[in-house]
């Protein structure tokens, strides 16, 4: 959304969204966004969903929300360092394309590393419900 500090739930964008999301059988939450304060939706599959920011997760505790946050900054780093590279092929040095493509090379052991936690932290909420 593009309309920077207006309240979504006045975008008609967003209200035909959540409208749209109601016809194909979501239901609404009582709980909010939190990056938005729109109100969440569950889709059939079990998904819950932001109108405006898509898939959002639901944490228990403090704990599984910094292992979520931690994810998602690894997959940032991630997506700029290959965005570097692609805009650097053709007129970048081969000595910064290297250097970016030795950050998506650790950004990989980085998650190789973490894909134990996160199988764990899966099975733990398989668990939970």
């Amino acid at each position: 959304m593009s309309n920077g500090s207006r309240d979504p739930a006045k975008d008609p964008a967003v209200v035909k969204k959540m409208a749209r999301l109601m016809m194909q059988g979501a239901v609404m939450l009582a709980e909010r966004c939190p990056i938005c304060g729109l109100p969440l939706f569950r889709l059939k599959s079990g998904d819950v969903v932001c109108p405006v920011h898509g898939k959002i997760i639901v944490v228990s505790d403090e704990e599984q929300a910094d292992e979520i946050r931690l994810d998602y900054t690894i997959r940032m780093v991630e997506h700029y360092a290959a965005s570097k590279v692609k805009s650097l092929i053709g007129e970048g040095s081969p000595d910064e394309i290297l250097d970016w493509l030795k950050v998506i090379e650790a950004v990989e052991r980085i998650k190789q590393l973490r894909r134990p936690q996160e199988e764990k932290r899966a099975e733990t909420s398989k668990k939970r419900g």
